[in-house]
């Protein structure tokens, strides 16, 4: 496989797991005239919402409603060890079922065995290659990647399943090429 004229490593049970997610579910060429699901518009990101983009992955996928300490909601959506955490953003003032934004994070333990100089290089690098998403080392050492989704004129939820799987992907790829990468 190729990206962004890069060769990506094939990776462990993860990848292909979140590759048969991919795959298998619905909104490929030829089901997405025939799914009636995936055409349905996302107006705004909600916890239901969230589950109802995340239903046809079934057993692919564990998921949890959660809080920030504020009380605010948020889903966490576990693909195997992979978990994503969802948080609702860009909500108008007192309509917290009318937020815009989904941003989407995985996060993983500081690596002991990492460089924290090099750990932070790793994560710039994978920046730029992958411009798209954010990815980082937080103040208290722990790699993550990040992507922020909108539906501000709403969004098919076929699309949004699109971007769950591709952020799925992605991660996988930051845990293999900047937190966990083979020894050289």
């Amino acid at each position: 496989m190729t990206g962004t004229g890069r060769t990506i490593r094939r990776g462990g049970p993860l990848l292909a797991a979140a590759l048969a997610l991919a795959v298998s579910a619905p909104g490929t060429a030829q089901q997405q005239q025939g799914n009636a699901d995936d055409r349905i518009e996302v107006n705004a990101f909600t916890p239901t919402s969230v589950r109802e983009i995340l239903a046809p992955f079934g057993n692919g996928v564990t998921i949890a409603d959660r809080q920030t300490p504020e009380g605010r909601p948020y889903v966490e959506a576990s693909f195997g060890q992979l978990r994503i955490n969802m948080f609702f953003t860009a909500c108008p003032p007192n309509q917290p079922t009318q937020c815009q934004g989904l941003y989407m994070l995985a996060f993983w333990p500081k690596p002991a065995e990492r460089n924290p100089q090099n750990l932070a290089q790793a994560a710039g690098d994978f920046n730029r290659l992958y411009e798209f998403s954010k990815a980082g080392v937080s103040v208290a050492g722990e790699p993550f990647v990040a992507r922020y989704l909108i539906s501000d004129f709403g969004v098919k939820r076929g699309t949004l399943r699109r971007e769950v799987t591709n952020f799925v992907v992605l991660a996988q790829r930051f845990n293999q090429e900047v937190v966990s990468p083979p020894a050289q």
